[in-house]
């Protein structure tokens, strides 16, 4: 379902930049303060700064989709949830989520790739990121699909102890996201 999602949300970014020329410029802004204005700035003090930049960024849904479910476990909520609404609750953040990586962090980035390089950004980034890209969206997905996973959990005792032993899918996945970060800083992309 996050893979459908991501693919759905990776469309409409690149619908969006293409289609729509009144959008295309601020969207371009948000990628330029979201993503190339920082990597600029954390550049300046070495590449071991950059790769926790790229960590960060990358690991921020990652770390999210466990500590959301772990939220609506832990918290006492007035009224009660019922198990409906955290189905709901814990569905929601996965296609959300999905939504907006395949949205920003990929239809949109690689739409304004196209539209701003004509064709030679686009492919320098679609190279540049063929070894970590797939090694970032295979983790980001993977922890993004696990509230949705864990939705079939009704109660907050099974919610949590699911939670307890998918903690070395969150460990597996970070190491992995430090590992593609070093990949695609210290690869120069």
């Amino acid at each position: 379902m996050a893979v459908v999602i991501f693919l759905f949300g990776s469309l409409v970014g690149a619908f969006f930049v293409l289609t729509i020329p009144s959008v295309r410029g601020p969207l371009i802004a948000l990628l330029q303060t979201r993503m190339v204005a920082p990597v600029r700035t954390v550049s300046r003090f070495g590449n071991a700064a950059l790769i926790l930049l790229v960590f960060a960024n990358n690991s921020l849904p990652v770390v999210l989709s466990f500590v959301y479910p772990l939220i609506i476990a832990k918290v006492n909520w007035t009224p009660p949830l019922n198990a409906g609404k955290k189905r709901a609750l814990l569905g929601c953040f996965t296609w959300l989520c999905a939504f907006l990586v395949g949205l920003f962090g990929f239809g949109m980035t690689l739409a304004i790739g196209w539209v701003v390089g004509d064709g030679a950004l686009l492919f320098h980034l679609l190279s540049g990121a063929s070894v970590h890209g797939p090694l970032e969206l295979f983790s980001v997905l993977l922890c993004v699909s696990e509230p949705l996973r864990l939705s079939r959990h009704s109660d907050s005792i099974e919610l949590m102890k699911s939670l307890q032993q998918d903690s070395r899918l969150l460990l597996f996945c970070l190491l992995i996201l430090i590992l593609s970060a070093a990949i695609e800083v210290l690869a120069g992309f």
